[in-house]
């Protein structure tokens, strides 16, 4: 284990690549935490019909929202330009259709893809499935079905809708959606640790450290191994000092969305050492693989939705944006933080480390080159 002590050595020994390594999860969870871009979601909600059940619908959802005024015919534009992010139209007629027995028809309106939208719809949800079990119970009486729905908005129901959240371990919409985006910006700085520590193993190689140290018993197959072990535990550190934050931060979050973000994460340590070491074997030299990494890296993460959300980018750029790993791990996070279960996310976290897979495929076929 001599080349992975050495490496893990130098790292340590550079005061300035442990602040990038452990300050960068901290001010990210600290910005979202402290200073986030508002706690809710902003909800264009347009109530045409105007009954007690269209103000419970609005009083259970405004936990999780920020309404904005709209016009209905705004709708579309301000999704597109990000001045809301959910719409809810309820219709005129809409308590008599409940009352008459009849499915209540609710429009809504979202951009494909934003997980946080579920906090919304489910607290609107709730509200209407009491309403049609409410209504079969008091054969089109108006005023039975109103004292009965005031009995349920006064017990059960709005302890059911404000702790849907907390039970997910899912943070605010706002807060779930600044902070993935965010996670985004943190996988760039994986990228750049991996890279940077990568420029050590080929400034061995210029100046003949590696290949002297061949001369002894240390195969290369043995030393890429330490070399790439001591890379990606460099790298990982970041998953845990931004898992470790996140809980502090954070405290809602349960332990199996924490896991999640260090498992997303971790998964992606793996992706960044895989990509690095695949250019710095092609490129060879120290120069042209800083150029290249620092090419690649910035446009990967832009398309990934992390310098702005994914969905608001042309269709054609975000079919480009699903080959770029940093897609999948934002919208890996977006889902943990919005309260999915660890198992939604192990596709994610499987696309993760096909790339990883790729990555190191095309960085090993060629062999190094111990020759001089």
């Amino acid at each position: 284990m001599t080349v992975f002590r050495t490496y893990i050595k130098r790292v340590v020994g550079r005061p300035w690549m442990i602040a990038l390594t452990v300050a960068i999860p901290v001010l990210i969870a600290v910005i979202v935490g402290v200073g986030g871009s508002g706690n809710a979601m902003r909800v264009a909600l347009i109530d045409h019909d105007d009954t007690f059940l269209s103000r419970m619908v609005i009083e259970a959802v405004a936990p999780a929202a920020t309404f904005v005024d709209l016009e209905e015919e705004e709708i579309t534009g301000a999704l597109v330009n990000g001045r809301i992010e959910y719409a809810l139209v309820m219709p005129a007629g809409m308590q008599e259709r409940v009352i008459a027995g009849r499915r209540a028809r609710v429009e809504t309106w979202s951009l494909q893809g934003v997980q946080m939208t579920r906090f919304v719809r489910s607290a609107a949800d709730a509200v209407l499935s009491a309403a049609h079990n409410v209504a079969r119970t008091v054969d089109g009486d108006r005023d039975a079905f109103v004292a009965v729905m005031q009995a349920v908005q006064a017990g059960s129901f709005a302890l059911e809708t404000e702790t849907y959240r907390s039970e997910r371990g899912a943070l605010a919409a706002g807060e779930a959606a600044g902070l993935s985006q965010l996670m985004g910006l943190l996988t760039m700085t994986m990228l750049l640790l991996a890279m940077t520590t990568c420029l050590m193993f080929l400034a061995d190689i210029e100046k003949g450290t590696f290949h002297r140290t061949l001369v002894g018993p240390l195969s290369v197959r043995r030393y890429m191994l330490e070399a790439n072990a001591a890379f990606f535990c460099v790298t990982v550190l970041q998953a845990v000092a931004g898992a470790i934050v996140l809980s502090m931060v954070f405290p809602q979050l349960t332990a199996e969305a924490v896991l999640s973000a260090a498992a997303i994460l971790a998964a992606f340590a793996m992706v960044a050492v895989s990509f690095t070491l695949a250019v710095a074997n092609t490129m060879k030299t120290v120069r042209r693989t800083a150029i290249a990494t620092n090419f690649l890296i910035m446009p990967m993460v832009m398309l990934g939705g992390a310098f702005w959300p994914f969905e608001i980018m042309p269709d054609y750029l975000q079919r480009v944006g699903a080959f770029s790993p940093t897609r999948w791990a934002t919208s890996a996070t977006a889902a943990a933080f919005s309260g999915a279960p660890f198992a939604e996310i192990v596709p994610h976290l499987g696309v993760l480390l096909l790339f990883a897979v790729v990555f190191q495929l095309l960085g090993s076929w060629r062999r190094v080159d111990v020759a001089r």
